[in-house]
């Protein structure tokens, strides 16, 4: 299958007409723009609320042909995502925009409908230390030390200290080099911590989602509203991570330290992992606590943590490595590696092989990626 390969945004974009009658409501003012009919069919509508704050409603649904693409650098950019149909319906998220830049493929035929709240300059940086406050305190140690190597990538030497290099990249939004990068020193598996970010939305959410959609306001009046209504969610978001950082569930701070360290463990040892109860021996929790602690800091038991981690680590050698598919399900746990394509077709859309003879097209991807 063939699969398309985008430099840009404006590959698959172009400039649309706030008269959309697909449009919800819309504005002048508001900056529209439509998929491609090659690639798909949609459109995302910017509403600009004030400097540093806008409202992005966003529908579209993708053409069967793959697309290979790097996803777009909003440098200084944070993104409130509200999933309302598509992949993660009803969940919500929250993500700084640091500049770097990650391959993505997209395949699905789904409908993707969501709405997203972004924070620019110079709204971006206090809001994103807000964030930040709402992170358990592993999940800071690793943000302030993945800062630290990009500093030195970027400047060849180290910041006074990772929360200065943190400071100095919100600050600048330096670029890092690609997420899939073999020089990254840290695994994309402990990335997935993450993941805990994602979080089923609350009904207080959804009433406030389906207001924005249904807003019945025009001109200033409509922004003012708007506004009010993003800033209403960005604040249950916020309440919803105040929540898992509280210590009120049956976790202390070595409970959640044994956690980390299991999932080190875990992403350290893809082809040979212990036990759930080997594992909690060797970090000293009994199993009950091991699988609440994955549950409540991922999201998901210990094993499907595995699995995440393995897939990961694969689309990584495939994309860098000279291992063939079968070397590459073996070197991540897979004794079979039709049991291996079915797991990596699940979660990518593409079957490894396709991604390793895409990915490895090198001319295509260095233009890509400058």
């Amino acid at each position: 299958m063939a699969i398309r390969l985008l430099k840009q945004e404006s590959d698959y974009l172009h400039p649309g007409s706030p008269n959309d009658s697909r449009l919800f409501h819309s504005d002048p003012s508001d900056q529209v723009q439509v998929w491609s009919p090659q690639i798909g069919q949609g459109y995302v509508q910017t509403i600009p609320l004030r400097e540093g704050l806008s409202l992005n409603i966003i529908d579209y649904a993708m053409h069967n042909t793959p697309i290979l693409r790097y996803a777009p650098e909003r440098k200084q950019f944070l993104e409130f995502e509200f999933r309302i149909a598509g992949p993660a319906s009803g969940q919500s998220t929250v993500y700084p925009q640091l500049g770097w830049k990650m391959l993505g493929v997209w395949t699905t035929q789904q409908r993707q409908f969501k709405v997203e709240v972004g924070f620019s300059p110079p709204n971006f940086v206090p809001y994103s230390h807000k964030v930040i406050e709402h992170f358990l305190p592993q999940d800071q140690n690793l943000l302030y030390n993945w800062a630290d190597w990009i500093y030195r990538h970027q400047h060849g030497y180290s910041a006074t200290s990772p929360q200065a290099a943190f400071k100095q990249i919100l600050s600048e939004a330096i670029p890092s080099p690609q997420l899939l990068a073999s020089t990254q020193p840290f695994a994309n598996s402990e990335i997935l911590a993450f993941g805990r970010l994602w979080r089923p939305m609350t009904s207080e959410m959804h009433q406030v989602v389906d207001q924005i959609l249904s807003c019945p306001y025009g001109g200033r009046v409509r922004r003012t509203y708007l506004e009010r209504k993003a800033l209403e969610l960005v604040a249950l978001k916020l309440k919803v991570l105040a929540q898992l950082r509280s210590l009120s569930y049956p976790l202390n701070t070595g409970d959640i330290d044994g956690i980390y360290q299991a999932a080190k463990i875990l992403a350290q040892h893809l082809n040979n992992p212990p036990s759930v109860e080997a594992l909690a021996r060797q970090v000293g929790l009994n199993r009950l606590k091991l699988n609440q602690g994955f549950h409540h800091i991922y999201g998901i038991p210990p094993f499907r943590y595995l699995r995440d981690c393995r897939l990961q680590k694969a689309q990584q050698l495939l994309f860098n490595s000279e291992l063939t598919v079968s070397e590459v399900a073996y070197r991540v746990g897979y004794v079979s590696a039709n049991s291996f394509s079915s797991a990596f077709r699940q979660k990518f859309g593409l079957n490894p092989k396709t991604w390793q003879l895409q990915s490895r097209n090198c001319s295509q991807l260095k233009m890509l990626a400058n």
